[in-house]
């Protein structure tokens, strides 16, 4: 007759043993996906602003600012490229004061934004563009990498995958010249 206490302790060992297995997965994963959770900076220009010189074949939509914010962004991108993102940000704020429906000023906020690992406010400027800004040309394509590049920092397949499948969109041949 087989001993009861024998097999209780040894499904009480085994319930343990797969218990802890269990816990050292989930502390595994927890591990993996926090490590991509990090705030790691992100170079604008590589990523978001460079792809869209590339392609000269493209119909170029270009929203008209007023010339002081296109000085203040210009500031703002001389600052940035300094390392001072927080004063980067107070010059694109202070561009939005003077023209607050600019495309164009919240581009460069959203990437501001990117640069600070703020990237629910990169999220948010971005998506402002996405939504109100154009949609054909070189600011469509970078809105829509910002976009894409914040949602994926932020864990946001839905949204990433969208903003990457609509880059093709923003992209008008221009018509032959005959």
């Amino acid at each position: 007759m087989p001993n009861y206490n024998s097999k209780h302790n040894h499904l009480t060992q085994n319930k343990t043993a797969t218990s802890t297995l269990i816990r050292i997965g989930f502390v595994a994963v927890m591990v993996l996906v926090l490590s991509h959770c990090s705030n790691r900076k992100v170079d604008v220009d590589e990523l978001i602003r460079d792809p869209a010189k590339d392609n000269d074949s493209l119909i170029q939509v270009t929203p008209l600012v007023p010339a002081a914010v296109m000085i203040l962004i210009q500031q703002a991108d001389a600052q940035l490229s300094n390392g001072g993102v927080n004063d980067a940000l107070l010059t694109l704020n202070r561009a939005l004061s003077i023209s607050p429906s600019s495309a164009l000023v919240q581009q460069h906020l959203a990437e501001a934004y990117l640069t600070d690992a703020d990237y629910k406010q990169a999220m948010y400027w971005s998506t402002l563009v996405v939504n109100q800004g154009p949609d054909q040309g070189a600011l469509c394509e970078r809105s829509r990498r910002t976009q894409a590049l914040a949602a994926e920092l932020l864990n946001q397949v839905v949204i990433q995958t969208r903003a990457l499948e609509s880059i093709a969109a923003c992209s008008t041949q221009q018509p032959a010249k005959y």
